[in-house]
């Protein structure tokens, strides 16, 4: 196992310069490895210090209650609530030094989803026609699936609605590029509707583009024409058997679901396996609090209660699930997965706040994720945090890294520009490839 973060992965000198160009060349030769995205996105801020760095040495203020056990990859610990994901750590690389300043739920995703900070940092601001794309809107732009399948489905629901989905638009590309909201509502309805006739298909296909044809000739407006072809997509989607069976979990046997687990999160990992093997370039799956509960976003003095029944269990079933689902299907070498939140949370347990909390509270300066697949090392970890697990001691990179590392992992060079609606060259990028991770 190589270990990326001290100075017997990366040091000085010829051996350390041969080490970067061996990278270097891995990276290049992995451009474009991965065929879907699995972006497994953990809405409020999953606390490092208690998942994949644990600091059982740190004082109890800071290292909690929960004890680190033993993985299947020599000398890696996570956390003992994780028992799947440690019999599975040669699969996938722990990543422990990213790092970012913005500690707002909203402008924090932003960052996550994009790569780019947001213009209001610190602020839980609604999205903007004039922001960034998600990924899935950029992929969806440069590198649009051959078949009749959306760039990219968002499953589980749009994280922060009542910020307008930020994060999870098309920004300055349009509403045609935007990721497609997959609802349980929506689901039943495409479900519902797969059984319409070719006839009545094409009839509507037809009747949609003589619309369109009248519309044009009216208004040349670039937001009429991305509505045309919203409503273009969405019939061609209706045609689409194989990508509307997608959305039928009944047709997996119930050992399967099972596996994944029978609450939202497994269910709708095992949706985007399903996607996956359909074509769908990009899936987003947001783990998001059912019914306004705490979930992620761990303030308060419930916090141990709340990680060890149902959080960690439930994200150690489903992502355990998943993995192993791909690797035994032989796609999990084309399918990039990445488990994590906008940012960490407090390296101590909070007692400062006024009432104290209890809890830890929004942490970006240091903070884990879990890569695999799709040209992903197995078996590492990357970077290394203090003893504290409150800053990087070694490797710091941003969320905007692991976006230009997942564009090119997706066969897209990410110092690409593109136009916006105004007829600007935007850069899609502004980080670089994390090529010891390739």
């Amino acid at each position: 196992m190589l270990r990326v973060g001290g100075l017997g992965a990366l040091g000085f000198g010829a051996g350390a310069t041969a080490q970067r160009a061996a990278a270097s060349g891995a990276a290049d030769a992995k451009r474009g490895r991965a065929r879907s995205i699995v972006f497994v996105t953990l809405y409020g801020g999953p606390p490092q210090t208690e998942t994949f760095d644990m600091k059982p040495q740190a004082p109890l203020e800071a290292r909690g209650p929960f004890k680190p056990i033993s993985t299947n990859n020599p000398g890696v610990q996570i956390c003992e609530h994780l028992p799947r994901l440690a019999t599975l750590a040669d699969r996938y690389t722990l990543a422990r030094s990213f790092s970012h300043s913005d500690t707002a739920h909203a402008a924090s995703l932003y960052t996550h989803l994009t790569g780019w900070p947001h213009r209001l940092n610190n602020q839980n601001s609604p999205a903007s026609p004039h922001d960034n794309p998600h990924y899935g809107a950029l992929v969806s732009r440069l590198k649009p699936p051959a078949g009749r399948v959306p760039a990219c489905a968002i499953v589980g629901g749009r994280i922060l609605p009542q910020f307008a989905g930020i994060g999870q638009t098309g920004g300055f590309l349009g509403k045609m590029h935007a990721p497609w909201m997959l609802s349980d509502a929506s689901r039943q309805q495409l479900l519902s509707k797969s059984d319409l006739t070719r006839v009545r298909i094409d009839a509507r296909r037809s009747l949609v583009e003589a619309l369109q044809s009248k519309r044009r000739g009216l208004d040349r407006e670039r937001e009429v024409e991305n509505f045309s072809t919203a409503q273009s997509r969405a019939l061609q989607l209706l045609g689409a058997r194989g990508f509307i069976e997608a959305f039928d979990l009944g047709r997996e046997p119930a050992k399967v679901r099972d596996a994944y687990g029978r609450f939202p999160l497994g269910q709708n990992m095992l949706l985007a396996r399903r996607l996956v093997e359909v074509g769908v370039p990009v899936i987003q799956v947001s783990d998001i609090p059912p019914g306004g509960e705490q979930h992620w976003d761990l303030h308060y003095a419930n916090i141990f209660e709340r990680l060890k029944n149902p959080l960690l269990p439930r994200l150690d079933q489903s992502v355990a699930a998943l993995l192993r689902d791909l690797d035994q299907r032989g796609l999990l070498e084309e399918t990039l997965v990445i488990v994590g939140g906008e940012f960490g949370r407090t390296p101590w347990i909070d007692h400062l706040t006024d009432p104290p909390q209890g809890g830890r509270q929004h942490w970006p300066h240091c903070y884990s994720m879990l890569l695999a697949g799709g040209g992903i090392r197995r078996g590492e970890v990357f970077g290394k945090s203090d003893e504290l697990s409150a800053y990087p001691a070694s490797h710091k990179v941003g969320p905007w890294d692991l976006g230009a590392t997942l564009l090119h992992l997706g066969g897209i060079d990410p110092a690409t520009t593109v136009e916006d609606r105004e007829g600007h060259r935007r850069l899609i990028c502004r980080g670089s490839v994390i090529r010891e991770l390739l």
